[in-house]
């Protein structure tokens, strides 16, 4: 099946007339020349936008110089510090001439160090970002492109930016002596216009040093410190309309890039549909075919089953028709053989009939011995159990005897040993009862031997009136426990 070919639907178009009238202008930009002019757009946005933070960074990092005095104003005859403070800078001078909202490079003095030059940024200082070191996604051969769209506008030779050094005197006072350096930063040669004044205006050391001591001197710095005030505001407008220009630029690129975005999304969905209206049809050929196929397939296994059964059922009738004859050849055989077998069967029989009446008559004369037999065992077994029965009857009236004089011993034994224990008893109870005594006598003696030792421990003087104090019945002590003792005494 062969699918109908659909045409892309177009969306309605919600953007302005001046985008459509951009696209109806350029339709033949390709996507990927658009994505690169935006990239070279944006990369010299950014260089641009590192040139200006790297002018403002010079602006901050500078040396800034003292006022100079004008052209009518006297030179100081000597030195004297409310003059030094009375003078202003040349900072202050130029940022109220320039005014407050510019950001022109205007020379800072630094204090700490008289040796370096104006526009090149102090150490301390934090480094500028260059736009090639950015975390942005732009191509290498952008690059190349902007560097190329930046030298198409130079068109004349750049004049070189003048600043001021100053330097300290042998002398206590501190005057200011102006010296003239030509900076040219390689970042910024592509944004400052052909300056309006010749280049035979810009000084050198020695002739600012010569300069010095007369007052029209400071007249030709100042002089030439203005002109390089114009061309930094003409350096800056140039730069402020590039950059205006490049971000209309860049804001048409993004609407023309959003609208092909559109388009493309639009006919990737249209495209999808297609595809998968194409997959499906595909799919339902596939299905077909398959089914085709295995149809196919089926019709040819089908015929080929046919021609095996017929062949296979030809064989089986051929084989069933040998069978049979075979089978009828093996009836009559075997018919033959029945005969035969009944025949002999018949005789058999009879040899059997002859041979069972013979072992019947053998099995009759065996029962008769065996009963025989049995009859003399049994006579045998009842005189053997008479027999002990009579030994039995003999046994149990001598085991009678024996058993009634063991019981007539055993009850002698026990009288003997009774009277012996009774004596024993008898003779622990009274061994019990002198041991009582003898301890009790004991206890007595052991009371006296310690009256004894504490009457002989005593000083004479104690025994004295001990004697005269002791009782009357302890005295009867010693004669009392003796009788006691006496009485206890086995004899």
């Amino acid at each position: 099946m062969a699918s109908r070919p659909t045409t892309p639907r177009v969306a309605p178009r919600d953007r302005s007339s001046s985008r459509s009238s951009l696209r109806s202008s350029s339709p033949s930009e390709d996507p990927v020349q658009v994505r690169t002019h935006i990239s070279t757009l944006k990369h010299s946005i950014r260089h641009q936008q590192a040139q200006l933070q790297s002018l403002e960074n010079i602006i901050r990092a500078g040396p800034r110089p003292l006022h100079m005095p004008p052209d009518d104003a006297p030179a100081p005859a000597a030195p004297a510090t409310p003059v030094k403070i009375l003078r202003r800078s040349s900072y202050d001078v130029l940022q109220s001439i320039a005014g407050p909202a510019s950001s022109l490079p205007l020379p800072k003095r630094d204090h700490d160090t008289t040796d370096i030059l104006e526009g090149i940024p102090m150490t301390s200082f934090r480094r500028p970002s260059s736009p090639t070191r950015s975390l942005s996604r732009i191509p290498v051969s952008a690059v190349g492109n902007a560097r190329a769209l930046a030298d198409e506008g130079l068109t004349s030779p750049v004049r070189p930016s003048s600043s001021i050094h100053r330097s300290h005197s042998s002398n206590d006072l501190s005057s200011t002596t102006p010296t003239i350096h030509s900076t040219a930063p390689t970042d910024s040669s592509s944004l400052i216009p052909p300056s309006p004044t010749p280049n035979s205006n810009s000084l050198t050391p020695t002739s600012a040093r010569r300069l010095s001591s007369t007052p029209g001197g400071t007249t030709k710095v100042l002089a030439d410190l203005q002109t390089g005030v114009i061309n930094a505001r003409n350096a800056l407008e140039n730069t402020k309309s590039q950059l205006r220009l490049s971000q209309r630029t860049v804001a048409s690129l993004t609407r023309k890039v959003e609208d092909l975005k559109e388009v493309e999304e639009r006919l990737r969905i249209e495209n999808e549909g297609l595809n998968n209206v194409v997959a499906r049809k595909e799919r339902l050929l596939q299905e077909v075919l398959e089914r085709a196929r295995k149809a196919e397939a089926e019709a040819a296994l089908l015929k080929s089953q046919l021609k095996q059964e017929t062949s296979t059922s030809k064989k089986s009738i051929r084989e069933m028709e040998s069978q049979l004859a075979e089978s009828t050849a093996l009836s009559k055989k075997s018919e033959r053989e029945y005969i035969t077998l009944r025949d002999s069967i018949k005789g058999m029989t009879e040899t059997w009939k002859h041979d069972t009446e013979g072992l019947k008559s053998e099995m009759k004369k065996r029962d008769e011995r065996w009963k025989k037999e049995l009859d003399g065992v049994g006579k045998k077994y009842k005189d053997l159990v008479q027999n002990v029965k009579e030994k039995e009857k003999l046994w149990g009236d001598e085991f009678k005897k024996v058993r009634e004089n063991d019981i007539k011993m055993q009850k002698d034994v026990d009288e003997i040993w009774t009277a012996e224990i009774k004596r024993l008893e008898e003779e622990v109870k009274k061994s019990d009862s002198r041991c009582e005594k003898a301890s009790a006598t004991a206890n007595d003696l052991a009371l006296e031997l310690s009256i004894l030792r504490k009457r002989m421990r005593a000083p004479q003087t104690s025994t004295i009136n001990d004697d005269t104090s002791v009782p009357p019945n302890t005295t009867d002590l010693p004669s009392n426990t003796t009788a006691a003792t006496q009485e206890n005494i086995p004899p």
